[in-house]
């Protein structure tokens, strides 16, 4: 074979270069011309999982808590009746009381009773005197009308006679209204010294059960005794702090919806790591309070979230003033808004499922800034997040 000259070499190197670069670009409008089963990979999917549950910060507290302060009224406290720590039932004695002042009116009204006790005794005397008396005259009535009607008058010294005791009659007669009269007044007397010594008696039996009193106890449980609140009316003398405890802890309006009453949370105690099993046994309907939080500097009003209370009782023993955490599960999906479609009333998603995406109709029930699925999809399922108007059933999609 005759060997190449070295001009020759270099043209040949020149058209091997030039079809290779023919192929190459022809390779690359191929590619670029040839249809492909996949769309451009610009769709996120979702996987559908249940919502976090929800946390609120509690404290544990008594489930019911008395305080039995200094009452001036009473008088001074003589005795605390219960000892620190000790264990009390409904209407225990907790404190007794002494009221000097009304010691001092109950001997003063002591010393009137005496003097109305006097009055009586005098009343009573002073009628039977009159009955005496009037049962006297009564006799002495009887005898001269005896006489006056046993005399015969047919006679001169008869009629004379007949006269005279007809006199009697009259005197005694008159004598006996009169002393009738003594005896109802002398009645009348002692009735009113018997009202006023009655009145007298119930006084001071009122006086002299507000010399000494108690204070028991309207619940059972652990009491507390503090001496300071003997003299200082503004520290309870005995904290009554019942033995079953409860969780009260709190919501903001954003959570308040989802909490409900007899629902099961977990109770989680901030310094331990235990686990402890709860109910919601109350919650209130009223806010608490408003909290304020303002924007930036441009903000010209003042926004403010409500705070809801909620009570939660353990099922085992919590130590009083413990901080914990309430842990409420939500069993509920949510959806991203962006992921679903409408065609009128009806509401859709395009689930992904081997490299292929599906319509699936859904119900939905919206919570303002999220939307909670009802039906027809499940736990685990992956749906497109950001679909756009290309986007169709059937469609292979390639997906991040």
């Amino acid at each position: 074979m005759k060997k190449m000259t070295r001009k020759q070499k270099i043209r040949w190197s020149i058209i091997g270069g030039i079809i290779a670069l023919v192929l190459v670009i022809g390779i690359i409008v191929f590619q670029q011309m040839k249809p492909s089963k996949t769309s451009e990979n610009k769709f996120q999917t979702v996987t559908l999982k249940k919502t976090d549950p929800l946390t609120f910060n509690g404290i544990v507290q008594a489930t019911h808590t008395q305080d039995y302060y200094l009452d001036q009224t009473l008088g001074k406290i003589s005795t605390i009746n219960v000892e620190d720590g000790q264990e009390v039932a409904e209407g225990t004695t907790l404190l007794s009381y002494t009221n000097t002042e009304y010691e001092t009116q109950a001997e003063e009204q002591s010393s009137n009773l005496d003097k109305l006790n006097l009055a009586v005794t005098n009343a009573q005397e002073m009628l039977a005197i009159a009955q005496d008396k009037q049962a006297k005259v009564q006799q002495q009535l009887n005898t001269a009308i005896n006489n006056y009607n046993n005399t015969n008058e047919n006679t001169e010294e008869g009629a004379a006679k007949k006269e005279q005791y007809k006199q009697e009659k009259d005197q005694y007669e008159t004598a006996l209204d009169s002393a009738k009269d003594a005896v109802v007044q002398a009645r009348q007397g002692l009735e009113s010294a018997n009202v006023e010594l009655n009145s007298a008696n119930q006084s001071v039996d009122t006086v002299r059960n507000k010399v000494s009193s108690v204070v028991t106890s309207t619940s059972k449980g652990i009491a507390y005794v503090d001496q300071k609140g003997k003299n200082d009316a503004t520290v309870p003398v005995v904290k009554v702090v019942s033995n079953e405890v409860t969780v009260e802890a709190t919501a903001s309006e954003y959570d308040y919806p989802q909490v409900k009453q007899d629902a099961s949370v977990t109770i989680k105690p901030v310094t331990t790591n235990q686990e402890i099993a709860g109910t919601i046994t109350h919650v209130n309907q009223l806010p608490d309070q408003a909290s304020q939080t303002t924007g930036n500097a441009t903000t010209t009003a003042a926004s403010s979230i409500s705070n809801y209370s909620f009570s939660v009782k353990p099922t085992e023993t919590l130590h009083y003033g413990y901080n914990v955490q309430v842990v409420l599960p939500l069993d509920e999906i949510r959806i991203p808004k962006k992921a679903i479609r409408t065609t009128g009333d009806t509401e859709y998603v395009f689930v992904y499922r081997k490299g292929k995406v599906h319509e699936a109709t859904i119900k939905t029930e919206n919570q303002g800034s999220y939307v909670i699925l009802k039906e027809g999809l499940k736990e685990g399922d992956k749906i497109i997040s950001n679909p756009d108007k290309t986007l169709h059933d059937g469609q292979e999609l390639a997906v991040d």
